[in-house]
């Protein structure tokens, strides 16, 4: 089975453990992650709008139908 490439709107897992959405894909290797809300240091993160490389994911655990 071949590794989903990740793209905007997926939810992923970072290197760090941590999962994310793709919100924006700002070029071929970064997107703007959204990080959540439920704790003031996911909202601090979300709204740092700081871009993610595709080397920061280490895998796609959902992709939304119709964004292939």
């Amino acid at each position: 089975m071949s590794k989903l490439i990740p793209k905007e709107y997926d939810n992923v897992i970072l290197k760090t453990g941590e999962l994310v959405g793709l919100m924006d894909q700002l070029d071929e290797t970064h997107f703007l992650p959204d990080y959540g809300v439920e704790t003031p240091e996911q909202e601090k993160k979300t709204m740092a709008m700081k871009p993610i490389s595709i080397d920061d994911i280490e895998k796609v655990v959902y992709r939304p139908k119709g964004t292939h």
